[in-house]
């Protein structure tokens, strides 16, 4: 994982280094890619992680610029409720909303519980998920 912003390996554009810092979480490359190139179009400074353990990661070099992390609920190794556990022992304040098609054995009643300030289900507009993550991180635009 590179030490900048998902975007910064394409050419500046008007949004770098300006926007709000959000994490996306999901092991699913094409769900990465598109919710990467999308949130960028509404403002958003991306930061990618494909795993749990690769999102603790991300987020112990760039949390103090996270504002906000989208999380999957059903990963390997570690799914997105135990992911969301490890980043609060990090910031116990980090706000999250959960993502998923199919939460398994989850309700959203058990994300809500498990600290998710909101659940989006897959599939999602991105409009909607801007719109939920600008909600998040307090209006900032």
């Amino acid at each position: 994982m590179p030490d900048s912003p998902a975007e910064s390996a394409c050419p500046p554009g008007p949004n770098d280094l300006r926007g709000p810092g959000v994490l996306v979480v999901d092991d699913e490359e094409g769900v990465r890619e598109v919710l990467d190139r999308g949130l960028q179009r509404y403002g958003f400074r991306v930061w990618l992680a494909a795993s749990g353990p690769e999102a603790l990661e991300v987020y112990r070099r760039h949390g103090a610029v996270i504002g906000a992390v989208l999380l999957d609920v059903r990963m390997p190794e570690m799914d997105g409720p135990q992911t969301l556990a490890a980043l609060r022992r990090l910031d116990p304040a980090v706000p999250c909303c959960f993502m998923s098609g199919q939460t398994g054995a989850y309700t959203e009643e058990d994300l809500h519980a498990a600290g998710a300030a909101a659940f989006v289900r897959k599939p999602f507009q991105l409009a909607d998920v801007a719109q939920v993550l600008h909600q998040l991180l307090g209006g900032v635009q």
